[in-house]
This record gives C-alpha cells, structure tokens and sequence, in this order.
C-alpha cells in the first residue's frame, strides 16, 4: 500500500503554499476533467454565527476514493482574518478510507471566511469557503495565558480512544469504513493578546503540534496541530477496519512532550 508522510516541514511547507496560492492556480487545478470538481470539492461545516469563537467546530468531509494510486493526501483549513490563520493541517493514507476529520478551533471576532483545501495526488488542489461570523468579545485567538512551567495533575491527561460502533454494540465488518473519535484533555494557547486593538505575542505559545495515527504498525494519518486548536479538542477521523490490529494515537505537544493512546481493533 502507498503511503505518503512528511516530516513536520513538509506540512509547513503545504500549510503556507495554501495560504499563497491564487484563485487562478485553483481554478487552473479544476478545470483538469469532466465532473473532477463534483468529485473532489471537500463539504466544509461551520456555524454560521456564534458567541465563542474560542471553540468553533470545523468539519471536513470528502467522497473522494481513496485508492493507492488515487487519493487524497491532505486536508488543510486556514482563516486568513486570523492572527493564526492556518487551523490544522491533515494529511492521510489509502488506510483512512476516506479523507474526512472534524475538530474545534479557535477563529477571531468579526466576519471572515473559513476555506478547506483538499490536495489529491493525482489532480491538484481544490477548495471550499464558509462564510462565519464571530460575535464581539467572544474571543478566539488572543486571551488565554499558557500554563506555567510546572502544570497542575488535571491540566492534561492521556488521551482516550472512542470508536461510536463499538459503543453502540454494533458489529464492524472487515474493509468497513468507521469514525474513531479521540478526546483530548489539554491547554492550546496562542500566547496573544490584544493591545490597542493589534495583536501582541505575549507570552510563548503551548499547544498541541502533531498526531500521529498507527494501525497494525502502519502509520495512517498524520496531523500538523498549531496553536488555533481549542482547548482540550475533541478530534474524529475514518479509518478503514482491514484486519485485527490496534490502533494507536500519539499526540506530542510544543514542549515535546508525548501522550499516546491504543485501542484494539477487531472485525469480524
């Protein structure tokens, strides 16, 4: 099975062509085939207007086969009105099923756009944008003070593992398609404030900056975390049930710290 993982760079590195590229590189990538759009264009899901922009939820979702030779090998989200415009990174494998993931992030008061970018291997990139509205005061990514050096027992606990049709008692077949579902408790703090109405890098940033999915000793997905994640995020991804293996999450987070969470996985 093909893979295709980058180092932390690497996602950088397509983070930030994101944000540069043009609406004509876009629509240039669209215009390759015949009913490639329909196929290709990511849902994208966020509130239209809410209170708190502190813990927004953001959902991703693709129709997209996800075929060795044929997939989609990243999803990212930016919001260019943000101080941190880049929300999240993801990239996946053939192994996903499919290239889907749902998350909370921070997005700043006022109206402004969020826009998804799916990158298949194959015909490029495409985008989608949902307009949203922030109420006044309601935070987003200035506020918050990082935690101190030495961090209380409850601040951050292991993450844990949740998989809905296991839960629900419902049988999970071989080659089905399920959501795995992670909680996570920990702080994500940009380290900004706001002063005279401009953003001010006050403090260091502490946040979650990567997870890393493991299926059977396979690595599946890989995420570039970056300081707009909420607090203690509750992040679900796909996953394709081939055979009895554990799944595996590791989170490591800007102090380069590690939390991992397993899970067996047993079809039938």
């Amino acid at each position: 099975m093909a893979r295709t993982v980058t180092s932390r760079r690497g996602f950088l590195g397509v983070a930030a062509a994101a944000v540069m590229a043009t609406p004509g590189m876009l629509l240039a990538a669209n215009r390759q085939e015949p009913g490639v759009e329909a196929l290709h264009r990511p849902l994208l899901h966020v509130p239209a207007a809410t209170s708190s922009g502190a813990r927004v939820p953001i959902t991703v979702e693709m129709t997209h086969p996800m075929e060795p030779d044929h997939y989609v090998t990243a999803l990212e989200v930016v919001n260019l009105h943000d101080p941190v415009p880049v929300k999240g990174v993801f990239q996946f494998t053939p192994a996903n099923g499919l290239a889907c993931v749902a998350f909370q992030a921070r997005v700043d008061e006022g109206q402004s756009t969020v826009t998804a970018t799916a990158d298949c291997g194959r015909h490029g990139r495409f985008t989608a944008s949902a307009p949203i509205t922030i109420a006044a005061g309601g935070g987003g990514c200035a506020g918050g003070t990082p935690p101190a050096l030495r961090l209380e027992a409850d601040e951050i606990r292991p993450p844990v593992i949740r998989i809905p049709r296991l839960v629900a008692e419902e049988p999970i077949r071989r080659g089905d398609i399920i959501d795995v579902q992670l909680k996570i408790k920990h702080p994500n703090r940009t380290g900004l404030a706001v002063r005279d109405g401009r953003f001010v890098q006050e403090t260091e940033p502490f946040h979650l900056t990567e997870m890393e999915v493991v299926f059977g000793g396979e690595r599946v997905s890989q995420f570039l975390l970056t300081a707009a994640l909420s607090d203690s995020p509750f992040i679900t991804f796909k996953l394709r049930a081939t055979r009895e293996a554990d799944v595996r999450v590791t989170l490591t987070n800007t102090r380069g710290q590690r939390f991992t969470a397993t899970h067996p996985l047993r079809p039938v």
